[in-house]
């Protein structure tokens, strides 16, 4: 009798055991909220703020009363009195736990029902936060993070997130495997790269970074963007520039012999006409930092712009070189264009403002 009363009063959350109470689901509150709830009575032995399991919102709310709600919560005669007086304690709780708890209801019943839950790898409670596995044709493993605190899918796969309001988990994770098909070969080109030539950026490259910034010489490094809609790479070349105008002429030779059989190290060094230094290279031996603030990266410009003096081939950041040009009573300017001395070799240099 006491389960049909529990059923009726509280219809959303199912009791596995009436007493002591085990119960999974929802309590909707006098605001007309729905609680994602756990309770689990057979761990205490007696009714109390912990042997109920929720949200990050919900444990705090219901922590900060604990000792004003032990005292009425151990006065409860059974399981139904007790989530009785659970759901009048729950007045108050954020408005935002509503959309949390739907977009919580829709993700277990795709877990269920269509994607499986031998794909959830992990589920963080503190942070809202489930991660799932993809493994795409080429076997490798990709996660997706099902973020209900913000309601937002996002993977390693793509850089940007995608809101639960336009689309289903299901969906998502169809529209991540499409990608990964369309990306393969370019990833297959990636990993390529990364294993045998030497990277200087991204220094722990996402699946969605599609360019890799590889050292040729010492003072020469190269830019490789990879498309999926291009059967071969676009290479930029870098350095001083009475040498990097040959290798660029060279490098824009790439759409025609460049070839699928061949390996990125093979058609790099092939196009360019030069030994490329493998992944162990030292990086040291490569004249990276910026002349200005003395490192490679600021705020994700790199240190592409380099001195003419083949001696000297010392590299700025565009922004650095600029504001140390503006800075200089000697330097002039035509249009958009400076041109004055290199902070390290006094010889003419000149960069786009």
């Amino acid at each position: 009798m006491e389960h049909v009363e529990f059923y009726k009063r509280f219809p959303l959350l199912v009791p596995e055991t009436l007493d002591p109470l085990k119960a999974d689901g929802y309590i909707e509150t006098s605001e007309g909220e729905r609680v994602r709830i756990t309770i689990d009575a057979s761990t205490h032995g007696t009714y109390c703020v912990d042997i109920v399991k929720s949200t990050l919102e919900v444990e705090e709310l219901l922590q900060s009363k604990k000792s004003e709600l032990d005292v009425r919560f151990q006065q409860c005669v059974s399981g139904l009195s007790f989530v009785k007086e659970l759901q009048h304690s729950l007045a108050g709780v954020s408005t935002l736990q509503k959309k949390i708890s739907q977009f919580y209801g829709q993700i277990v019943k795709e877990c269920d029902e269509q994607v499986g839950w031998d794909r959830v790898e992990s589920f963080d409670k503190k942070t809202q936060m489930m991660r799932l596995k993809l493994k795409d044709a080429a076997g490798r493993d990709h996660s997706v993070y099902v973020d209900l605190s913000s309601n937002v899918f996002s993977s390693n796969v793509e850089e940007n997130s995608v809101s639960m309001e336009s689309t289903k988990l299901t969906r998502y994770l169809e529209t991540l495997e499409e990608r990964c098909e369309q990306l393969a070969e370019s990833w297959d080109l990636l990993d390529d790269i990364d294993s045998t030539l030497c990277v200087l950026q991204p220094q722990h490259p996402k699946r969605h970074e599609l360019w890799r910034r590889i050292a040729v010489t010492s003072l020469h490094t190269a830019l490789i963007d990879v498309s999926p809609d291009r059967s071969f790479p676009k290479l930029t070349v870098y350095g001083p520039r009475t040498t990097t105008l040959p290798l660029n002429t060279r490098a824009k030779a790439v759409r025609t012999l460049w070839s699928p059989t061949k390996s990125a190290r093979q058609n790099i060094g092939c196009i360019l006409q030069c030994t490329l230094p493998s992944a162990v290279f030292d990086h040291k031996d490569i004249k990276l930092e910026c002349g200005v603030c003395f490192a490679f990266v600021c705020e994700k410009e790199t240190a592409d712009q380099v001195c003419a003096n083949d001696v000297c081939a010392q590299p700025f950041h565009r922004t650095c070189l600029v504001q140390w040009l503006k800075s200089k009573e000697d330097t002039r300017q035509s249009f958009t264009t400076l041109f004055g001395k290199c902070p390290y070799c006094g010889g003419n240099i000149t960069v786009g403002s």
